[in-house]
């Protein structure tokens, strides 16, 4: 790497560090890779980097300048502990929609698969490539032929 590039990554790694924790380096975290690189930077006396760090150094001023919020009061306080230790009330809608809703999703599903299964139009056919109508063809086929199918016990 020559020395401007890193140079670059260096004040890349700054900005990023700056826009993350602010301009005070004690707020880094040292486990960060970029930490020492940008720290390098600020003290060789770099003066984009310097630029950087009073940029930033001053919005962190700004912001620590503005009032800090209102603390809750001690009503909407209590409200909100007596809400938290009460149990959360079960009504007869939020069972119907945990059950009923997954339930008809089954049934529709199965619903149309035995539509499909029943109305597809894709033709039986044996291993020569013969087609059948439906399974009462094959049987009645088969019982021309003399073969035993086993199934005329069910016919009957």
């Amino acid at each position: 790497m020559t020395g401007a590039t890193k140079r670059e990554t260096a004040l890349n790694g700054l900005r990023a560090m700056l826009d993350a924790y602010g301009a005070d380096p004690t707020r880094w975290p040292a486990d960060d890779n970029r930490r020492a690189a940008a720290w390098a930077l600020l003290q060789s006396g770099d003066a984009d980097a310097a630029s950087l760090q009073s940029r930033t150094a001053a919005l962190d001023a700004a912001l620590n300048a503005l009032t800090p919020a209102p603390a809750p009061s001690a009503a909407l306080t209590g409200a909100i502990l007596q809400a938290a230790r009460q149990p959360a009330r079960t009504t007869w809608r939020d069972w119907a929609t945990r059950f009923w809703k997954p339930a008809s999703a089954l049934a529709c599903a199965g619903l149309l698969g035995i539509m499909v299964g029943v109305l597809s139009p894709v033709p039986v056919t044996d291993a020569a490539g013969q087609q059948f109508a439906s399974l009462e063809s094959e049987v009645s086929r088969l019982d021309s032929l003399g073969q035993d199918t086993g199934f005329t016990e069910f016919a009957e």
